[in-house]
């Protein structure tokens, strides 16, 4: 293909304007991987600051807040990450179930219904079995109930299986504005 045919107009662009526009998109993609990493980064130095460096250096010098000169907040507080491991949620529901916690867990049969309505599961899916339904059962724990629960667990120094829920303490440091 000679030159002429490369600028030949094959409706509002050219080959080579189309080319170029390709050649842009190639770019851009670059410069979005780019920023990505870099923000991935950022994110990772601003994680280890809020949840290490500041939470470290604050507990050895005995600071749960102070004021900066800025008039900004500086406060650290214990936060839990959790989320059940699949394998050992039944596991984990027996462990509250046998330790007095049963009320957090939520069982569902297509309707909300409480621990002690359980017999009102067990009956409507009877129900719905004789009617020729396909009825399912599950049981779940709202995650900010849960963390609630730990970090209530952990403050009053009980032995809370941590693992078992998959959790995971950390201190975190946060600014509030004046």
């Amino acid at each position: 293909m000679n030159q002429q045919q490369q600028q030949q107009d094959i409706g509002f662009l050219t080959i080579n304007e189309i080319s170029q526009l390709a050649n842009d998109l190639i770019a851009a993609d670059e410069e979005v991987g780019r920023i990505e990493l870099e923000l991935k980064a950022a994110k990772e130095r601003a994680r280890i600051i809020r949840e290490e460096t500041i939470p470290g250096e604050m507990q050895e010098a005995g600071l749960k807040a102070l004021i900066l000169m800025s008039g900004q907040k500086l406060s650290i507080r214990q936060e839990v990450y959790a989320s059940i491991p699949a394998k050992g949620k039944d596991e984990a529901f027996n462990w509250l179930d046998d330790n007095g916690f049963g009320g957090v867990i939520k069982s569902e049969v297509k309707i909300s219904i409480g621990k002690g309505e359980m017999e009102i599961a067990n009956r409507f899916i009877e129900l719905a079995t004789e009617m020729g339904a396909d009825a399912e059962f599950s049981k779940n724990i709202n995650a900010m109930t849960l963390k609630a629960l730990i970090r209530e667990q952990l403050a009053s120094g009980s032995d809370f299986p941590l693992d078992l829920f998959g959790a995971r303490p950390v201190w975190q440091a946060k600014i509030t504005q004046k």
